[in-house]
């Protein structure tokens, strides 16, 4: 296989790993790594298209294994996992899951169950329906895999295998509402807000929620700036362009340490400012927060010291003091 290839294959490796908890398919307990012998990619399929349109489009399967392997598949839609704010899709699998608002599983046409050789590369043809009344916006939908050996299909009373999948995020053109807005920014050490640190590394926090109906990208910069407005620090957001869904929050986080300020000492009151754009036209949306770096166990000991020392040096006074007086009082006997 080219390096071409592998880079294209490697990244569905690591998403199946993110998908590896998910409900799969069913293998022997003897075998029942065998899910993890597949490989797929993309990890996304980002798409665009108009109301009615035809999307043809293609997903790629290699068994890694050194056996056959038989490849099943499921379409399931997604939501963002709300009690993480990472980024994590939260699949609906089960009928007594929310239904999706965003759904797109029923647009993707059925997909055939393969059958795969040792080392053998597959592409898989996807075709997507996209409905002549889909409103403008973005929909949503997982196509999962598992692989089970082909003398264990339809057997029961099976372990489970891990399942690997892409995502697919569709975006139907048209009078999309593109609105975000930043919920929160605020300074953390150890995943602990503050609003007073000893010392760098800090890390930054910002909150993004989407109000609109697709999905956004959002990047910009966090600047940090000290009391007399001088900048030491900008930091790029959302480097690798992570998707915030529709409806739901996703936070970013960027660290302030060493290998961006360098050997420099912060001391005194600082602001943050983060400055994101996204949306089709450029949009942006703002927020600024304040914290103070106060090395307090340094000050602490120097005003340890210092009170230390006045106290040493008023001792020394007082005995220096002393001797002269006594000198002066023996001299005045001598006479």
């Amino acid at each position: 296989m080219n390096r071409r290839l592998q880079r294209i294959l490697l990244p569905g490796l690591l998403f199946g790993l993110l998908l590896s908890a998910l409900p799969p398919t069913t293998v022997s307990a003897a075998n029942q790594n065998v899910g993890q012998a597949l490989e797929i990619a993309p990890p996304v399929l980002n798409l665009t298209a108009d109301p009615g349109q035809t999307i043809n489009t293609k997903i790629i399967l290699r068994d890694v294994s050194t056996s056959k392997l038989v490849v099943r598949n499921e379409i399931n839609d997604f939501v963002a996992d709300e009690t993480k704010e990472d980024g994590t899709p939260k699949l609906l699998i089960d009928a007594t899951d929310e239904q999706s608002p965003y759904s797109l599983k029923n647009w993707i046409q059925p997909l055939p169950e393969l059958t795969l050789n040792p080392k053998q590369i597959n592409e898989l043809p996807v075709k997507i329906v996209v409905p002549k009344n889909a409103a403008p916006g973005g929909y949503y939908a997982v196509v999962r895999f598992t692989a089970s050996a082909p003398s264990l299909n339809g057997e029961t009373g099976v372990a489970l295998s891990a399942s690997l999948g892409t995502l697919v995020l569709v975006r139907v053109s048209g009078d999309v509402k593109e609105l975000m807005k930043i919920e929160e920014l605020y300074p953390t050490k150890n995943e602990k807000r503050k609003g007073l640190f000893e010392s760098h590394p800090i890390t930054f926090v910002t909150r993004v929620k989407n109000e609109g109906s697709t999905h956004e990208q959002p990047t910009g910069i966090v600047t940090i700036a000290d009391m007399f407005g001088n900048k030491i620090a900008g930091i790029s957001i959302n480097q690798t362009r992570g998707n915030v869904l529709p409806g739901s929050i996703r936070k970013f986080s960027v660290l302030l340490d060493d290998g961006v300020i360098g050997n420099k000492v912060l001391f005194g009151r600082y602001t943050a400012d983060v400055k994101l754009s996204y949306g089709t036209k450029g949009q942006t949306v703002t927020e600024s927060t304040s914290f103070w770096v106060i090395p307090y166990r340094l000050v602490g000991f120097s005003i340890l010291l210092i009170i230390i020392l006045i106290i040493v040096g008023r001792i020394a006074l007082a005995r220096y003091n002393e001797r002269l007086i006594a000198k002066s009082r023996s001299r005045r006997r001598r006479r």
